[in-house]
């Protein structure tokens, strides 16, 4: 079904904004040269809760519904035509915020990699195993010091570039990132992460 609202999408025509609020331009990553802005994200962050919303038939739900007496051609017809009301008003949206396809591509991508990122600081409960390590090591024979002292280490390394995003940063610039992370808690709750 979200391969079916995928191939819905149209590309996008001009539309112009008398006033987009600031502009963060990507100067890195795979969509460089982009000029966003917090209303280009709002959009985004739109659009995406309309194609991801609820009410989209699963593909059990369609299994269920072509089962029905009359082989469930109208149920399967009334599940399709919502399909395509919600593909349309996300486009609507879409084209209203002034999101060419290249945009979406780019704030998919940038709003993924902050989300996942994010996720992988490991929150308190990272914080206290981390703790609990480094505490446990003095007790530890020498030999295990270490490889404990190591795995500290890296986990620490991997929640400083999670809470800084120094990878995400380092691939979109700063002014995208600032940019989406005043939306941070949207971002997260789009993607399925919890804010840490």
């Amino acid at each position: 079904m979200l391969v079916l609202a995928a191939s819905c999408r149209k590309p996008g025509g001009a539309v112009t904004q008398a006033d987009a609020g600031p502009a963060a331009s990507v100067t890195a990553g795979p969509d460089a040269g982009l000029q966003l802005t917090l209303s280009k994200v709002d959009g985004f962050l739109a659009y995406e809760r309309l194609l991801r919303g609820d009410g989209a038939p699963s593909a059990r739900e369609v299994r269920r519904l072509s089962q029905g007496v009359d082989g469930g051609a109208r149920a399967l017809e009334e599940a399709y035509a919502g399909l395509r009301r919600r593909t349309e008003q996300a486009q609507a949206v879409r084209a209203d915020a002034g999101l060419t396809d290249a945009e979406v591509q780019a704030l998919e991508a940038l709003t993924a990699e902050l989300a996942l990122a994010r996720a992988g600081s490991g929150g308190p409960e990272l914080d206290e195993a981390v703790r609990s390590l480094e505490e446990s090591k003095d007790r530890l024979p020498a030999e295990q010091r270490a490889g404990v002292e190591r795995t500290v280490a890296r986990l620490r390394a991997q929640q400083e570039r999670a809470r800084s995003l120094s990878d995400v940063r380092a691939k979109w610039g700063n002014a995208a990132v600032d940019l989406v992370l005043v939306r941070e808690k949207a971002v997260l709750e789009l993607w399925g992460t919890q804010g840490r």
